[in-house]
Parts: structure tokens; sequence; C-alpha cells
């Protein structure tokens, strides 16, 4: 019962836009002049790129609309040391460096600023988030831990998708895509308004049959809006609401009698975003958000317990039906208020306050029907104070009471130096925590089997505490203008302590690691025409491994290459590569063994064209074009190895 799937064939490929997140006066304020971009998420503060005080990697609109992805979390694929795996072909796994499970829950996700990572699992579930890659403005990925100012999560470091505004479309724009694997993506978006109201509303589907050894079809449709109100000059209303509802084979062929047997999963999520900003300038706004996130999963799965027990059906000639039900949903309400301000023309700051209730309920995963809760209640603040000329001091600071964990402390301080204009160095501690995930918290993991009586697989202790991670970074960031040059380096060491671990059903903090290294970024615009992108990170892994082979989940290399030439006025090629070396997730089911590495290359060919007082595109993308390659997979020995084959498509898109 395989699926059919045809490696080459034709087609059309969806790309759509929706409102996003950031402050409409912050971006008008920026400077335009500037080489390298501006970004908001180093210290919550605006500021170049070159004088950041951490390592940040961005990913603009272009790279975004000529990568030839399809999946959000591909697009981390042009950041040093980025891991992108699949754990099925509706599955994508994203992380940095390494020590991470299939939930990757050291990550810290953040749409236009606000966390989306899952409550209950503690990491993200890229798969099912309400965008579509034409929504994106640019993407932010700070490499490192910054727990500082973004709380517990951002623990090997933290990614924010900033979506965009109302004011950047207008008029209406269709999307298409169609070709091999099954892909078949749409999306049609509508941006409008006049006056002081703008608006954006989108909706589209995104489809597939993923990988041809699983059961892991996909059909996730969703649908946003974003509105934005000026009252007045300063102060701005916006609104933002995402609908998503996945459709997914899950499981795998070869089991019949059990959980992972083939069947399919159906889910919805909704998330509301209202904010009201006073801004007087880029540096004095005040902002008060209040913003809800909920979903739900239907997980069925019936089973024949003959095969479960290996029954002699000879005997037990009628089935013996018995219904596993994973069902989960989970809730975020959160309240947030910011103030930024600048005291001189030495010394600028922000400071928040944060209020978050996080809500699960799944009989199965908790064993109660009761709702599991966790509070959290955090104060944060960053300071950046000019010292001298070309000195600059930032520290920021956290502090959270958490009700799964201990309360935390999570400091940090950077000294830049601006050597000369253009080159910028910077030295810096700091510390952060990963909380405990409710399941890791909660979990009463059980069957009650008819005749055989109760089966566990997990049941927390609830002693699980917080893992923590020390970290020292050294970075140099440069942009030489009269050679197109620009880009940075990094060289770091950090020390984690009481890494998580399930022993025994329970779940402990056990292992001890240290992660040094450096990567490195180099952008060169080698012509007007012509864009050049080198990555690359090495890193060296000690680790305890007492009951996780947490060293074996950090590939020594990882190479990454981006090429865009525009070919004349009309077309336009990209090739976008990168090679990750051996590695395994955690929970990979490897026995500790790392897999071979992995080296994804996508192709894309793009002409631009007008008629009848429309524009649009039509593109040629081949993923995967080196040919096909072993995935990662949450799997026992035995089971099928996902096999990521070369897959073609056409993308079209057509706007007035």
């Amino acid at each position: 019962m395989n699926k059919r799937r045809s490696r080459i064939g034709p087609v059309l490929v969806s790309a759509l836009l929706v409102g996003g997140g950031g402050t409409a006066l912050a971006v008008e304020e920026a400077d335009e002049n500037a080489a390298l971009p501006v970004v908001l998420t180093a210290s919550r503060m605006q500021q170049p790129l070159l004088l950041s005080p951490s390592a940040v990697t961005v990913i603009d609109r272009d790279m975004i609309a000529r990568s030839g992805a399809r999946q959000i979390a591909d697009l981390l694929r042009f950041v040093p040391g980025a891991i992108v795996g699949y754990n099925d072909g509706s599955w994508p796994v994203a992380t940095l460096r390494g020590l991470s499970s299939t939930y990757a829950s050291g990550l810290q996700v953040l749409v236009d600023g606000v966390s989306v990572y899952s409550p209950l699992w503690g990491g993200m579930q890229w798969n099912e988030l309400p965008l579509g890659l034409n929504d994106i403005e640019r993407i932010e990925v700070i490499r490192g831990p910054n727990a500082a100012l973004f709380g517990p999560n951002a623990f090997l470091g933290v990614v924010n998708i900033i979506t965009r505004e109302p004011l950047t479309d207008d008029g209406p724009q269709l999307s298409l895509a169609a070709g091999g694997g099954g892909i078949a993506d749409a999306a049609v978006r509508y941006a409008g308004g006049d006056g002081p109201w703008r608006y954006r509303l989108a909706a589209g589907q995104r489809a597939d049959n993923g990988f041809d050894s699983r059961p892991d079809t996909e059909r996730f449709v969703y649908a946003n809006f974003r509105g934005e109100y000026r009252i007045d000059g300063e102060q701005t209303l916006q609104a933002s609401i995402r609908l998503g509802n996945p459709a997914k084979e899950r499981g795998d062929y070869a089991v019949s009698g059990f959980s992972n047997q083939p069947h399919t999963q159906y889910g919805h999520k909704a998330d509301f975003q209202l904010r009201w900003s006073h801004a007087r300038s880029a540096d004095d706004e005040l902002w008060v958000q209040y913003y809800h996130q909920q979903g739900a999963t239907r997980d069925h799965v019936t089973v024949d317990l003959r095969d479960t027990f290996s029954l002699p059906k000879m005997i037990f000639r009628a089935p013996l039906p018995y219904l596993i039900d994973i069902d989960y949903q989970s809730e975020r309400d959160g309240l947030e208020l910011q103030q930024t301000r600048r005291w001189n023309n030495d010394l600028r700051s922000v400071w928040g306050l944060e209020t978050i209730r996080n809500t699960a309920v799944s009989t199965r995963i908790f064993g109660t029907a009761d709702a599991r809760s966790e509070y959290l209640t955090r104060a944060y603040a960053s300071t950046e104070w000019q010292l001298a000329t070309g000195w600059m001091l930032h520290g920021a600071t956290m502090v959270e009471r958490n009700t799964l964990a201990k309360s935390a402390w999570s400091p940090k301080i950077v000294l830049t130096y601006e050597a000369a204009p253009g080159h910028v160095f910077h030295i810096g501690v700091s510390r952060a925590q990963r909380t405990p995930s409710m399941l890791e918290k909660f979990s009463n993991f059980y069957f009650d089997i008819p005749g055989v009586g109760r089966r566990t697989l997990s049941q927390s202790s609830g002693n699980a505490q917080s893992e923590s991670v020390f970290s020292e970074e050294v970075g140099y960031a440069f942009d030489i203008p009269g050679y197109r040059l620009s880009g940075d380096m990094r060289w770091f060491q950090d020390r984690y302590r009481g890494l998580m671990a399930a022993r025994g059903g329970d779940f402990v903090n056990l292992d001890d690691a240290r992660l040094s290294g450096a990567d490195l970024t180099l952008r060169w615009r080698a012509a007007e025409d012509t864009l050049l992108l080198l990555t690359a990170s090495h890193t060296r892994a000690l680790s305890s491994d007492i009951s996780t082979a947490y060293s074996a989940s950090v590939p020594a290399n990882v190479v990454g290459f981006y090429w865009d030439q525009a070919l004349s006025t009309r077309w336009n090629v990209t090739a976008n590569y990168q090679r990750v070396g051996a590695m395994g997730w955690t929970d990979a089911g490897q026995l500790g063994l790392p897999m071979p590495p992995i080296e994804h290359l996508n192709l894309r060919l793009a002409r631009r064209f007008s008629m009848a007082g429309a524009k649009g595109e039509l593109a040629l993308v081949v993923q995967n074009a080196l040919g096909p390659y072993r995935d990662y997979y949450l799997g026992i020995r035995g089971t099928p190895q996902n096999i990521a084959d070369r897959v073609a498509f056409l993308q079209l898109l057509i706007e007035r």
C-alpha cells in the first residue's frame, strides 16, 4: 500500500503574503542608506546588523522568495550551524548545532515577537504554522542563547519570523504550485484599505505525498488576517488572526496492532494578537499586547489486538478491536507591556513585563481528563550604553517565576568595539535556562488492555528541573562597501548542565555537555546582478552521555552556499546548497549512532512576465537535485528509512 510518487513532474507553486509584526514607525525611521539591514531581535531595540550585540543571521525577502523552499523550516538552511531534517514528509525539525530531539525544544521561535512553541511538547510544530513563505518579510536568527530577553526556550538560539505589514502590498495576488511528489499548493491574498485603515487577508493550502516509505501525505489549509488602524500620528492599533487545519497521515507501513500503524491525524490551530502602541520615535515607544493561541489534535487509531499480542488467528477468528486515542489540546494566553526610551545621546533602554498562562489537556498523555497548567511571570530589561567613541556596553536580564520549575535569572552582558568604520568586535557572556515541558513534567502515558491490564509507557515523577547553559562568545562583524562584502565570524563555548532525558519512563536531569567552535557568514555582491552567500560552522562536542548520546547529535561541520544570479531583466537563477555532517536526533532510535552526512541542493529558474495589466513570475524548482538521501527518522531498528527523493515542480505567481 505504498504511495505512488513521481520523481520529476510538472508544477505550479504557492506563495502569498499576509500581515506581520514590528512597529511601522520603527521601520519608517530605519536608516535607508545603511549598508546592512536593521535588526530588532538582538536587543529588542532596532540597530544596524553590524552593531548587534549578538551574532544574527537575517534571511531577507529576496532570499525567501528565491530559495526554492516550501516549508518555513527549510529557510533556516541559510543559517550557519542550522540543522533541518524531516521525521516524516510533513514533520520538519530544525535546530542549531545539535543537542536536540525531534521536538527541538531548545530553540525559541517567535512570530512577530510572540512565542509559538508548543506548551505540551515544548518544541516547534513548523508544519502547523498558518503562514505561507511569501507572508514573511524576513527572519532574524540569533545564533546562541538569549534567554535574557526571550525566556527559557531561548536555549540554543532564537528565530523571529517577522511577517509583512499591510502597507507593503496592495490589491490581489494568486500563487499556485504543482508537480512531483503530489505537490498541490495554492494561495490567494488581498490587501487594501484607505486613510488610517489598512488590512491584509490571505488563505491557502499546502499539500504533498511526503516520503514514499511512509504514510505521511499531508494537506494543510490555512487563513490569516492582519489589520492596522492609525489612531493618530503616534498611536497605532494592530490585530492579527491566523487559522490552520492540518490533516496528515501518520505511522509506519510495516506496523500493525500498535498506535503507529497507518492512520490519519486531524487538527486545528488559531492564533490572535492585539497590540496598541504609542511611538513618538523609534527610541521612544510604549506598547501593550494581548495574545491567545489554541490548538487541538485528534489522533485515533483502531488496532486489532490479535496483531498487538501475536494471537493465533486460527483460534481468534474475529477481530479484537481496541481504540487508542492520543488526542490533545493546548492553549496559551499572554499579556505583555514594553517601553523603549532614549535617555540621552549615549544611553537607551527597553524594559518589559509579561505574564503567560499555558494549559494542556490529554487523557492519554497525562492519565487524567483534568487540564494541566503552567503560569509564567517575568520581567526583562536591556540597556545600551556608549562608553566612549566606538565602545558600547550592552546589558540584559530577565527574572522569571515559573510554576513548572524554580525561579530563574538569565543575565547577559556584551561589550562591542568599532575598531574602524565597518569593523566591529564583540565579547559577551550569558546564562540561559530551558524549562521542562508539560510532557516532561506531567506525563502519565498508559494503556488499559482488556484481559491484560495496564501497560505504562512513561510516568513522570514531576522532579524534572530546568536545564541550564553558560555561554561565552567572541564575534567580529564587518562591512566593506568598496568590495560589496560583508559578514561575521563567531567563536563560542557553551557549557550545558542538567540536560534532560527519558529514563525508566521518567524524565530526569542527568547529562552535561560542552560545545565549542566557530561559525562564519560571508555575503558578497559580486556584481549588480550576482549575490553569493557562504555559511560554515565547526563544533566540537564533549558530553557525559550518561543516558542519551548527546555528543552524537552534534555535527562537526555544516557548510552552506547560496548563489543568486540575474541572467537578464526577466530571467533569474538560484542555487541553495547545504551539507550537514554525520549526526542524529537524541531520540532517533539509532542506538547512539550518528547518521551519514546529508547534502541538500535546491535549484530554481524563474522568468518574470507582464500581461493584461498584471505581473507575475513562473519558476521551475528542483529540490534535492543531487538525488535521494536518507533523512532523519524517529523510529526503531527494522523500520523503513526516510528517503528524500529528487522532486521538481513549477511555481506561478500573479498579482495586480
